[in-house]
């Protein structure tokens, strides 16, 4: 399995980390047997698991992070998984921040797939 680290943040709960990294809840917890996942503790360590990489891409672009952007809302718009989006940007851990940029397949405009 592969997985990213997240640092838990005052506030955090299950349910708002599975949105923003687009995993379900279950997943959260069997990558985390250790941790008491029903009382998570700010700057506690959790592993967030992604899918394992398809390496099938071989046109990229990059895009600009916009002001409301979320992970799951890119990953949804360019049909990627998680880990896919980590090697593309050869990154263990995704800060979206607004002005930042990611790299990102290109899109066929004819029929809006991907171009692998």
């Amino acid at each position: 399995m592969y997985c990213i680290e997240y640092v838990i943040q005052k506030g955090d709960t299950l349910y708002k980390i599975s949105r923003q990294f687009n995993v379900t809840i279950d997943m959260i917890m069997r990558a985390n047997p250790l941790v008491n996942v029903y009382q998570l503790q700010p700057n506690e360590v959790l592993c967030i698991p992604v899918s394992v990489p398809q390496d099938n891409y071989t046109n990229y672009t990059t895009y600009l992070v916009q002001e409301g952007d979320t992970l799951g809302s890119i990953l949804d718009n360019y049909h990627l998984n998680m880990a896919d989006l980590m090697r593309l940007n050869e990154i263990n851990e995704i800060r979206l921040e607004p002005g930042s940029t990611i790299n990102v397949p290109i899109f066929d405009n004819d029929n809006n797939e991907i171009t692998l």
